[in-house]
């Protein structure tokens, strides 16, 4: 969580336009690794293959691994829509490598100057909405007419989960963090 901090403080305190361009996501989380890769027994690695899908990062210390999946969204971005049903395919994804072992947690980050997101959500997105304090309950149907990457409609996931943002330093950005753990 400290080196998330870091990476958020350093985008937030003027240094946004270091991670812009189409692989803007990839920028941030590999900043996030390098700060992971400065204590001499952690290990990081972007884009790790899982199944048919790729992992953001993974970060391993001794025996524990956990995945992140993360999102950076910025203002001139649009999409918040597909956005928002992004972000819960990844969580999705993030209860997969869990249950399927290997992994001793996994993390879901998130980076915006984008107000929409903290906003509950109409239309099409409504059941997707990442609005502040939104609690989503485990194994609620959410449904939409389209979705960008190959996610089953309706879409359900298996674990209960608050969204709650953060203000970062005194600026426009907030994060969101939210643990994917195994169930008991």
């Amino acid at each position: 969580m400290r080196a998330w901090d870091q990476t958020c403080c350093h985008i937030a305190s003027g240094h946004a336009h270091q991670f812009a361009g189409r692989r803007k996501e990839g920028l941030v989380l590999g900043h996030l690794g390098r700060i992971l890769t400065t204590s001499p027994d952690v290990n990081a690695a972007t884009e790790v293959g899982f199944e048919r899908w790729t992992i953001d990062l993974v970060g391993s210390r001794d025996k524990m691994k956990v995945a992140v999946e993360g999102k950076y969204k910025i203002l001139s971005d649009g999409a918040v829509p597909d956005n928002r049903k992004a972000a819960f395919f990844d969580i999705y994804k993030l209860e997969q490598c869990v249950d399927r072992g290997g992994y001793s947690g996994e993390m879901f980050i998130w980076l915006t100057n984008q107000r929409d997101y903290l906003r509950p959500a109409n239309g099409d997105s409504a059941d997707f909405s990442t609005h502040d304090g939104r609690v989503y309950q485990a194994g609620t149907a959410l449904r939409a007419q389209r979705a960008r990457n190959a996610m089953p409609l309706p879409f359900t996931l298996s674990r209960s989960y608050k969204f709650t943002w953060k203000r970062i330093l005194n600026t426009d950005w907030r994060t969101l963090v939210i643990d994917v753990r195994p169930t008991a």
